[in-house]
């Protein structure tokens, strides 16, 4: 699942489910609307008619079960699913989110499903309002991105198993799944596309993640460390791999925050093994418990022959209002595709989300 609105101060409070003496079930969810206006100022996109623009509303609606309690061994478990609806697209799931089921006991967590322990999505870069991928990408206005949302092999968004172990430090996770990008449909295994009656090795290999997400022990200080790999298949030149590092930290009303991300593409040779690398940086300042205003910076390196830096540079604003949070946004991006002159648009997004 993608994050779609990340938070500094009061802005966005977490999700709590108490604890029962037994079992205890709960649905929860949330509801987003926004809208986006993009000015393209690319000299690759004027035209007789001017220059493209586009505006447009997107939604994305989501439902929550989970349950949690005691197995008849003195083990805790908890098991849920999320059913996320985001309009009309043929390609929707709304099955493959958050789906899991923990074995837990004391501070070590065995877990089955997909989406759940693991998310390279993660950055501490953007600190109020949607990351440059997201913004880039969204409503049709380039073709093709350089930005980096998912490092490398994306391994939390495949079905498999992993283990968390708490420690005073943090949060340490390993994570396996036999079959990337494998969701899981129903409780067969997975066929390939359009054949029936034989079962057939995927074209997607395993792959595994190492993370960790914590303070240290030091206050105000969130950090995250992660690792992933996906082994090549053969016409591939190289294993898919991917780094996801960054801290934040805050002083007060102050917030500072960086992320780093790396992909190493596998291509079927050299000159498609791209690497990729992104930096991401925040700053946020809480005007008050309900106001905040943030800046943040991404710039992308690619190895691609020719390519140039892809950049996005912007403020947000983020207000609670208690049930409802708002954050209003003004990006510019250059070079998004790598191409020189080529992806340049400003852009003003804004978006009301409330959690129930």
């Amino acid at each position: 699942m993608k994050n779609k609105l990340l938070a500094t101060s009061a802005l966005v409070g977490s999700l709590v489910i108490g604890s029962s003496a037994y079992a205890q079930t709960t649905v929860t969810g949330s509801l987003a609307l926004a809208y986006k206006d993009m000015h393209d100022y690319s000299i690759t996109n004027d035209t007789t008619a001017g220059i493209r623009g586009n505006r447009a509303f997107g939604r994305e609606s989501q439902i929550n079960l989970q349950n949690k309690g005691k197995l008849n061994n003195g083990m805790d478990y908890a098991a849920g699913f999320s059913l996320e609806f985001d309009g009309g697209r043929a390609d929707d799931s709304v099955s493959d989110e958050n789906v899991y089921i923990d074995f837990i006991s004391g501070n070590t967590t065995l877990t089955f499903g997909v989406d759940h322990i693991q998310n390279t999505n993660r950055t501490k870069g953007i600190l109020i309002g949607e990351d440059a991928s997201d913004l880039a990408s969204g409503n049709g206005i380039s073709a093709s991105t350089n930005f980096i949302q998912s490092a490398g092999a994306n391994s939390a968004q495949a079905m498999g198993l992993g283990v968390v172990q708490k420690t005073p430090v943090g949060s340490f996770s390993a994570w396996y799944a036999p079959t990337n990008a494998n969701v899981g449909s129903d409780d067969n295994v997975g066929r390939r596309a359009g054949v029936t009656g034989t079962i057939l090795e995927s074209d997607r290999e395993s792959t595994y993640e190492l993370g960790f997400e914590g303070g240290f022990g030091v206050k105000g200080l969130n950090a995250h460390l992660f690792y992933n790999e996906e082994a090549k298949n053969a016409g591939q030149h190289r294993d898919l791999t991917g780094l996801n590092f960054g801290a934040s930290y805050n002083m007060g009303q102050i917030t500072l925050g960086y992320t780093r991300k790396e992909t190493e593409a596998a291509g079927t040779n050299a000159a498609t093994a791209i690497d990729t690398k992104q930096d991401e940086f925040g700053v946020a300042y809480a005007i008050n418990p309900n106001l905040t205003l943030a800046a943040n910076y991404t710039k992308v390196d690619s190895s691609k022959a020719a390519a140039v830096d892809a950049k996005a540079k912007g403020v947000a604003l983020g207000y609670n209002l208690g049930p409802v949070s708002i954050v209003a946004q003004y990006n510019q991006f250059e070079n998004v595709d790598g191409v020189v002159n080529s992806g340049e648009f400003d852009q003003f997004f804004v978006k009301a989300k409330t959690n129930f």
